[in-house]
C-alpha cells in the first residue's frame, strides 16, 4: 500500500492557487473600478462575493491540510502494524 497520490495533491494545490489568484484579480479590478467611479451595487456585490470566496478558500485549504495530516497518520499506523506482523 502506498501513500496518497502526490499528483492529486499537487493538482489540488495548483487549483487552489489559481482560484486565489483569480479572486485577487477580481478584487483588484473591482477596487480599481471603484477608484475611478463610484461603486455600483453590482460591483459591491462582486466584491462581497470575492471576499466570501476567499474565506471559503481559506477554510477549504485548512480542511485539506487537516485531512492530509490525518491520512499521513493513518498510513503511518498501517505501516507500523504491517511491520509488526512481518
Amino acid at each position: 500500500m502506498t501513500g496518497a497520490d502526490p499528483t492529486n495533491s499537487n493538482r489540488l494545490q495548483a487549483s487552489q492557487e489559481r482560484l486565489a489568484r483569480a479572486i485577487g484579480r477580481l478584487e483588484a479590478a473591482v477596487e480599481h473600478r471603484a477608484e475611478s467611479a463610484p461603486m455600483s451595487q453590482d460591483d459591491a456585490n462582486l466584491l462581497a462575493q470575492a471576499q466570501e470566496l476567499q474565506t471559503e478558500n481559506a477554510k477549504l485549504r485548512a480542511l485539506v491540510d487537516e485531512t492530509a495530516a490525518r491520512l499521513d497518520g493513518t498510513i503511518a499506523k498501517f505501516k507500523n502494524q504491517l511491520a509488526e506482523q512481518v
